[in-house]
């Protein structure tokens, strides 16, 4: 089903438009202006300086926001002082305007100071208008028949700015019923932007440094659980540790259906249509729920599974115990995940850091009142209790953050849209699980493996498996943070910018990817005994984690392309070269090296890190062979006014 509005792009109803966001820019609407405008749009067409066919043309329809303190008209003798305003402020970006007789027209001249405001919907409909006379319908039409791409460009640029104009006013009007907020002079104009290298790396370290935080808050919440519930009892501790992975892996399928959101949000945010941010949130949070209802099924019936996986009935009944009452914590887990992307897909990646700053030692004080407390403690049931009051407590805040603080401009409401769409949301969400699923289990297959060698190594290979968790975070921070930024860029259509912006993702993730490696080469003896102080354990992560480091330069890289997968909407790929990379090649290479040829725990390693060396090359190979035109087409069919 074709994502774009249904209509004629000219003049649809848009009376569900979402709030644009507009630059603080000014135009008068008095007749000397006017006139001044006319000409030049009467002769823009025959004008050579206009620079009609250079190679490449932007056509932005509203004037920069005031750099100069200059007068509109200035009058005297001196060259290259008798100016007027231009519309077409950036008409050419390889060619410049030639005036033959030594009076320059600027290009990028604004109106005073003191006479900026802001635009109304009605003004940059005259903009509009001013603009099409400038270039007459013929004269794009001439282009097209010849085939020029160039000129297809500049028709496509104008019927967009058109629609904007048109979703900005009807849906002040309708949505809200008063001005919303909108872009200051400070936000990006993704469409326009030129980066480098130096402020790209800059703007990804400020999106990464808050996600790899939340990310390691995020991990404290079930360690807390195993650690507060262990206490009771050797039952207690096999049943919490049971319901945790389970709960994992279950979840796990929610938060790679979120992932779409890696794609569809950024995209729309960098394409300016925010309403539709917001109604992509809307649709993947009910697409989860009504998910999440045959998951909270299983969980309620999970006795009736576990009976053939283990023996110990009380182990069984406490572990379901713990799923039964974490049913009631599925709802803001999902709606947490979903508005974290909403509000990252705007820059805003500090929301969730914040948050987890509030409940991650709030989840420590109520695992200890609820289970250990003598007055109010409720023994081992209390863990799940405490678990979903503090996801309840986070999708709360969360929902708090974007009314009273920051990322409500791309909320236009509950829609009846969110309902809709739901294969497309599909093709996206479905490979985002297959991702994140392939990955988990199978690590979970390779722990199951190392049981069979012995409890030194299963303790060895427990420990190693989650340092390598926790040191993921970084990389997999970098990665969400690039493809953020690589998809505002697609959706702009600024596929120079979004080319930079996946550089600079690889460059960092490599780099976080190294560092990974040099803690674990270094550190082994010290990571051994913050684990165990058996001796004969110490000595098997000591000579483990030198292998493992280098496993982690492969895991850094097909973290990294899997983001840039996400981020051009190739989830597709990235599923298939997952599954075919963990348990095509990595799975059957571990458990020959580890059983076959005698490596032991160490061919565990060698197998997962040949699988994820096919992994990171394959998915960098159609990350760099992307068809960028498809890319952005794409793009642009799931984000073309979608609010109607």
């Amino acid at each position: 089903m074709d994502w774009s509005r249904q209509g004629d792009a000219d003049g649809g109803d848009t009376s569900h438009a979402p709030p644009m966001r507009k630059r603080s820019t000014f135009v008068g609407k008095n007749t000397l202006l006017s006139k001044a405008l006319g000409t030049l749009a009467s002769g823009a067409a025959r004008s050579h300086g206009m620079g009609m066919n250079s190679k490449r043309r932007k056509m932005p329809l509203m004037f920069i926001p005031p750099s100069t303190n200059s007068p509109l008209f200035v009058y005297n003798n001196n060259e290259d002082q008798r100016s007027f305003l231009s519309l077409g402020s950036r008409i050419g970006s390889e060619s410049q305007s030639v005036i033959d007789d030594n009076e320059s027209v600027s290009t990028s001249r604004s109106l005073p100071s003191t006479l900026s405001g802001s635009v109304e919907p009605d003004e940059m409909t005259w903009l509009i208008e001013e603009q099409e006379r400038r270039y007459s319908r013929e004269q794009f039409d001439f282009g097209r028949r010849r085939g020029s791409q160039e000129t297809q460009d500049m028709i496509d640029a104008l019927d967009r700015r058109r629609r904007v104009s048109s979703l900005s006013s009807s849906h002040m009007d309708k949505s809200r019923g008063r001005l919303g907020s909108f872009v200051g002079d400070d936000d990006e104009d993704f469409a326009n932007e030129v980066t480098t290298l130096r402020s790209e790396s800059t703007t990804l370290l400020k999106y990464c440094v808050p996600l790899i935080i939340t990310f390691f808050l995020e991990q404290a919440f079930s360690v807390v659980c195993v650690m507060t519930v262990g206490h009771l009892g050797a039952k207690e501790l096999a049943a919490v540790s049971l319901a945790s992975m389970t709960s994992t892996i279950v979840l796990a399928i929610f938060e790679g259906i979120s992932t779409a959101l890696d794609t569809l949000c950024p995209q729309a945010y960098g394409a300016g249509n925010y309403y539709a941010v917001g109604i992509h949130c809307q649709r993947c949070t009910l697409f989860s729920l009504v998910l999440f209802i045959p998951a909270a099924t299983f969980w309620y019936f999970s006795g009736y599974v576990l009976q053939y996986l283990i023996e110990d009935k009380e182990v069984i009944r406490l572990t379901q115990l713990f799923l039964r009452i974490l049913i009631i914590a599925g709802p803001p887990y999902i709606c947490f995940e979903n508005g974290k992307r909403y509000l990252q897909a705007q820059g805003i990646f500090d929301a969730g850091t914040i948050i987890l700053f509030i409940t991650a030692p709030l989840n420590v004080v109520l695992n200890y009142l609820l289970v250990w407390n003598e007055t109010i403690g409720l023994g081992y049931i209390g863990a799940p209790i405490a678990s979903c009051i503090n996801f309840w407590l986070m999708a709360i805040l969360l929902w708090l953050y974007v009314i009273f603080v920051d990322g409500e401009e791309c909320w236009g409401g509950l829609s009846k849209q969110a309902l809709y769409h739901w294969i497309d949301l599909s093709k996206l969400a479905i490979p985002g699980v297959i991702m994140l699923e392939a990955e988990s289990l199978a690590y979970e297959i390779l722990t199951l493996f190392a049981s069979y060698l012995g409890t030194v190594a299963l303790a060895s290979q427990s420990a190693v498996s989650s340092v390598v968790s926790l040191v993921y975070m970084i990389p997999f921070a970098v990665s969400i943070a690039s493809s953020t930024r690589l998809a505002n860029f697609v959706g702009s259509g600024n596929v120079n910018s979004a080319k930079l912006a996946a550089r600079v993702g690889l460059y960092a993730s490599f780099i976080s990817a190294c560092l990974n490696c040099l803690v674990l080469f270094l550190g082994g003896p010290l990571i051994a005994r913050m684990f165990t102080s058996d001796e004969e354990v110490i000595t098997q992560i000591e000579k483990l984690c030198p292998l493992v480091a280098l496993f982690e330069i492969f895991d850094g890289m097909a973290t990294a392309a899997s983001g840039l997968l996400r981020a051009l909407g190739l989830q597709g790929i990235g599923g298939v070269v997952n599954l075919v990379g963990y348990y095509v090649i990595a799975v059957p290479l571990a458990l020959v090296f580890t059983f076959k040829t005698g490596l032991g725990i160490y061919g565990l390693w060698v197998g997962n890190g040949i699988g994820l060396l096919f992994i990171g090359i394959t998915e960098m190979y159609y990350f760099y062979t992307a068809d960028w035109e498809e890319v952005l087409e794409s793009a642009r069919k799931r984000n073309d006014y979608e609010a109607v």
